[in-house]
């Protein structure tokens, strides 16, 4: 089991901040793209959701086991 420091501790409120925003994209079925400047639903763009969805699930599981791991 790692030491908590602060870096740890930012770590770990990236992770979940980052699994805040990938919950809320899935529960609204929607998620902010830059193109339009607003929100885009999972119906218009399904290949950018799913990407999203996966790269921020990536986010998440990489920060939280690096702050609790190392």
């Amino acid at each position: 089991m790692a030491e908590i420091t602060v870096g740890n501790s930012i770590s770990l409120g990236v992770g979940l901040l980052v699994l805040a925003y990938v919950m809320y994209c899935l529960i609204n079925q929607k998620f902010w793209n830059r193109r339009v400047n607003g929100w885009g639903a999972r119906d218009e763009y399904p290949k950018i959701f799913m990407l999203n969805i996966i790269i921020g699930t990536l986010i998440v599981i990489w920060t939280i086991l690096g702050a609790l791991l190392l």
